[in-house]
C-alpha cells in the first residue's frame, strides 16, 4: 500500500552525497521483472497459507470467535483481548495484493487476459477478506506505490461494488484455450475453466454477504453469478495442496510439529452441537482425548481454568497429523448451501431442500464420510429441511459446520446470519460489567495510526466506531450497522 521505510531509507542514502552508485549496486542474478506465472505462486502462498488459512486469522480469530476452536492456553483472544500486531491482514497490501495488481497490469500490457483475470480474482478475494475483517479500507488510492503515501479510505459498500465488477470482468476475460499458467498455479494447475468457476462462486459468496445490507444488489449479483457458472463438484474446491517436506506443510501441522505449539483445541460449542446430531464429520474434525471421547473446551475461560489439557480434543488428524493435507478457502459444499439460501429467497431457480441436502452431502463426501452415514444424518428430524425462516437457520447452521478450518469465512457468515446463537464466555471483555458480545470486526493496524492517522480517524468517525480498535460495532456488510 505504501513503502514509507523504503522512502525514508532512500532519502537518507541520498542525503549522504556519495554520488550515484546505482550502476554498481545491481544484482545481475536478481531479475527486476518477471512474467505473471512466476509471480503467482508466492502471491498465493502469501494470501492463503501465510494469512487466511494459517493459525492466525483462521484459528486464533475466526475459529475462536465462531466457537469452532478454543484456546487451551494463552487465552487472550478467546476473551476478545486482541494483542497489538497479531491480527494480520495489512501485510497483504505490500505483499500478495501488490503482486496480484502486477499480474493485472502485465496481463493488460501483454494482451494476456488470463493473467489479468487471475490477478483480478485473487485481488478481489484478498480485499474481501480484509474489508470483511476491518470495514472501510484504502482501495481506490491503494497500490499506487510512492505516489500516494497516505491513501484515503473507501466505504465498504463501494469496495464491494468494485469487487463485484472485478469478478464479473475476470469471468468474462477467461479463455480456457489462451495463454495461462503452465507453471506456478498452486490452486488449479493452470485450468482456466476452474478459475472462471471460482470467480463466479466468489461473486455468489459476496452477494449473500450483503443480503441484509442491500438485498436488491445481493439478489441480482447472486442470480448473475449462478447463471455464469459456479462450482459443480468437489473437484472444483479452491485451496492449496501442501507437501510432506518442509517448508511446505499445511499450517496446522507446522504449528504443532515445526513451531512446537499446542495452544488450540476444539470448542465445546462445536463438539456438543455435532455430537447432538450424531454428525459423522466429528471424528474427522477432532481427535479423541486421552479417554477416547470427543470433548471441547468452553470458550472465554481464564488461563488454567477448565479440565486438564489431556481431556480436550485437538484438531482432527487430517490437518494436525498430516503435513500434506489440503486447506480450502472455498468449496462446492459452501456454494451449494449458498445456492440453497438464494433459492429460498427466490433469487434463483432450484429447490432449496435439494440444494441444502446436496450441500451437506458434498461436505461429508469431501471428508470421506460413507454414504450410509450421510443418508442417516440427512434423515434425522432436526436435519430434514423445513423451509422458511427455520430453513434459513438450518442452512446457516450447516454453513457454520461446513466452514470449519476456514475460520474467517465462518466468522463472516455468523456475523451476517447471527446463527447459530453463540454466547460469549463468562470472562470475555465487558463494559460496566456487561459482556460486549462476539466481536464484529478487527482493529486497524497500529502502524496505520502513525503513518495515515488523518484518514484512519476519518474512517473511524464515518463508521461510528468508538475507536480504531472498537471490535463491537457491526460492519456495513452485515446489515446491522
Amino acid at each position: 500500500m505504501k513503502k514509507i521505510l523504503s522512502v525514508l531509507a532512500a532519502a537518507l542514502i541520498g542525503s549522504a552525497g556519495c554520488g550515484d552508485i546505482t550502476d554498481i549496486n545491481v544484482n545481475p542474478n536478481g531479475p527486476v521483472d518477471v512474467p505473471a506465472p512466476s509471480i503467482l505462486p508466492a502471491a498465493l502462498q502469501s494470501v492463503l497459507s501465510d494469512n487466511v488459512l494459517n493459525t492466525g486469522l483462521n484459528v486464533r480469530y475466526g475459529g475462536l470467535w465462531t466457537q469452532q476452536t478454543a484456546e487451551i492456553q494463552y487465552r487472550d483472544e478467546d476473551k476478545y483481548i486482541v494483542r497489538p500486531g497479531t491480527t494480520g491482514g495489512w501485510g497483504m497490501y505490500a505483499g500478495a495484493v501488490e503482486d496480484f495488481q502486477r499480474m493485472i497490469d502485465k496481463g493488460v500490457k501483454d494482451s494476456t487476459p488470463n493473467w489479468e483475470a487471475v490477478g483480478r480474482i485473487m485481488k478481489s478475494y484478498a480485499f474481501s477478506v480484509m474489508t470483511d475483517a476491518m470495514g472501510d479500507l484504502p482501495y481506490s488510492q491503494a497500490l499506487h506505490g510512492d505516489s500516494i503515501l497516505q491513501p484515503a479510505y473507501d466505504k465498504q459498500s463501494d469496495i464491494y461494488n468494485a469487487l463485484f465488477t472485478d469478478l464479473t470482468t475476470a469471468s468474462g476475460l477467461i479463455d480456457p484455450t489462451g495463454v495461462g499458467f503452465p507453471s506456478g498455479d498452486l490452486v488449479y494447475d493452470g485450468d482456466m475453466t476452474e478459475w472462471r468457476k471460482l470467480a463466479n462462486s466468489l461473486r455468489l459468496r459476496l452477494a449473500l454477504h450483503i443480503q441484509k445490507a442491500n438485498a436488491t444488489k445481493a439478489a441480482s449479483e447472486a442470480a448473475a453469478a449462478v447463471a455464469a457458472g459456479v462450482f459443480t463438484s468437489n473437484a472444483d474446491n479452491a485451496g492449496l495442496s501442501y507437501l510432506s517436506g518442509s517448508p511446505n506443510q499445511n499450517p496446522i501441522y507446522r504449528n504443532r510439529y515445526i513451531d512446537g505449539r499446542d495452544d488450540y483445541g476444539m470448542s465445546q460449542t462445536l463438539v456438543d452441537s455435532m455430537s447432538n446430531l450424531s454428525d459423522p464429520r466429528l471424528p474427522v474434525y477432532a481427535q479423541p482425548n486421552d479417554t477416547g471421547a470427543y470433548v471441547g473446551l468452553a470458550n472465554g475461560l481464564n488461563d488454567g481454568a477448565g479440565p486438564p489439557l489431556k481431556y480436550i480434543s485437538r484438531f482432527g488428524a487430517y490437518w494436525r497429523e498430516s503435513p500434506a493435507a489440503n486447506m480450502y478457502f472455498m468449496t462446492y459444499a459452501e456454494v451449494l448451501l449458498l445456492e440453497a439460501e438464494a433459492a429460498e429467497r427466490g433469487w434463483i431457480s432450484g429447490t432449496p431442500a435439494t440444494l441444502y441436502a446436496a450441500g451437506i452431502r458434498a461436505s461429508m463426501e469431501q471428508h470421506g464420510i460413507a454414504n450410509g452415514d450421510i443418508v442417516a444424518y440427512l434423515a434425522q428430524p432436526g436435519v430434514v429441511y423445513a423451509g422458511g425462516a427455520t430453513g434459513l437457520h438450518q442452512i446457516a447452521y450447516e454453513l457454520w459446520v461446513t466452514l470449519y478450518m476456514n475460520g474467517m469465512e465462518a466468522w463472516n457468515e455468523w456475523r451476517r446470519t447471527q446463527w447459530p446463537p453463540l454466547v460469549p464466555g463468562v470472562n470475555a471483555v465487558k463494559n460496566a460489567g456487561v459482556l460486549n458480545g462476539i466481536p464484529e470486526r478487527m482493529p486497524y493496524d497500529d502502524q496505520e495510526l502513525v503513518l495515515n492517522n488523518a484518514n484512519v480517524t476519518a474512517a473511524v468517525t464515518a463508521q461510528g466506531f468508538a475507536a480504531s480498535n472498537d471490535l463491537w460495532k457491526p460492519l456495513w456488510f452485515t446489515g446491522r450497522q
